[in-house]
């Protein structure tokens, strides 16, 4: 079959489509047949080997992944052949077929796109726990969204709307602002301006309830002195450094500094995923969502699509199909 295989960690843009073999499914398992996977930095980083774990060279990246079950393996239950799903593969998405364990894959209803459901299981399900589980987001409070035009924000803009939160969406040009505001922010600032925290204050004078910040570096200090009392900071990603932060301010802040790691909770804790996913799905039928990606590359355009993203010229949400 065809695959985007590292054969050693490097530049992302270099991806380039190889033949590798299949692998029938075995005890547990099922093999997709894939449709479509989302990408974000988290795969970039895998194929630079600069993310906490290194996979085994070589190996076939893609984690976010929808697709038709083409087979099943011995004692799999809850999934039949021809059957959509969206799922959690850690490697190997990015190719024409993947087998993976049967409970990493979620069943869905036939009227949602598949290509929509490829960003799920990351952008999507990180969003929903994040704001959900530990933001404690509540209708009626304000959710500050750093790097808001990328698919992580625009994903979390989208949730918090659907949660009934105001949104200030931060975005560095006056495309990616507008942007946001297409998906749904009530606010649009430029964090690049010297005097972006006073059109926060402006949009939010009693502070914002919520920060959620995939972008880290020297973004996050400001954000978390915007803070309301009680406030929660949720540390989502480091796409431009990690920040240090100077730990007298969250107590003269009267916040909370809360670490969002989905991947982490779903091997710690699986039972949290069926009410995660179950959601994001009610809420794509229902409207709700605007999950469909905005940006589809083929396989062989992969390179494309990562120097995109690490060169911060791409916006919302991005698939890669077979």
């Amino acid at each position: 079959m065809r695959a985007l295989q590292v054969e050693a960690f490097g530049d992302p843009s270099a991806l380039k489509v190889s033949e590798v073999p299949e692998r029938a499914p075995g005890k547990g398992e099922i093999m997709l047949k894939m449709a479509g996977v989302g990408v974000g930095y988290f795969d970039g980083l895998l194929v630079k080997g600069e993310y906490q774990i290194k996979p085994p060279l070589p190996f076939v990246p893609g984690s976010a992944i929808s697709g038709v079950v083409e087979q099943t393996g011995e004692g799999v239950t809850h999934l039949k052949v021809g059957d959509h799903v969206a799922g959690f593969a850690l490697l190997g998405g990015m190719s024409e077929k993947v087998t993976l364990p049967a409970m990493s894959c979620f069943p869905l209803p036939k009227d949602v796109p598949l290509l929509d459901a490829a960003n799920y299981f990351i952008a999507y399900a990180t969003g929903l726990y994040g704001l959900r589980e530990c933001g404690r987001l509540q209708a009626g409070e304000t959710v500050l969204v750093l790097g808001a035009s990328g698919t992580t924000g625009s994903t979390a803009i989208e949730l918090a709307k659907a949660m009934g939160a105001k949104v200030i969406a931060c975005a560095s040009t006056e495309e990616k602002r507008q942007l946001c505001l297409d998906a749904g922010a009530d606010v649009a600032v430029d964090y690049t301006d010297e005097n972006w925290r006073k059109a926060v204050k402006a949009a939010a004078p009693g502070g914002v309830d919520v920060v959620y910040d995939p972008v880290s570096g020297d973004t996050a200090e400001p954000a978390l002195r915007l803070m309301a009392p009680g406030g929660r900071f949720l540390v989502v990603g480091f796409v431009t450094g990690i920040a240090t932060i100077p730990l007298n301010l969250p107590l003269l802040k009267r916040c909370s500094i809360i670490g969002v790691n989905w991947g982490g909770e779903v091997m710690g804790n699986p039972a949290v995923v069926p009410p995660v996913i179950e959601q994001l799905v009610a809420w794509t039928q229902e409207g709700k969502l605007k999950t469909a990606p905005d940006h589809v590359y083929p396989m062989e355009q992969a390179g494309e699509a990562f120097r995109a993203l690490f060169e911060r010229r791409s916006s919302g949400k991005i698939v890669i199909t077979p």
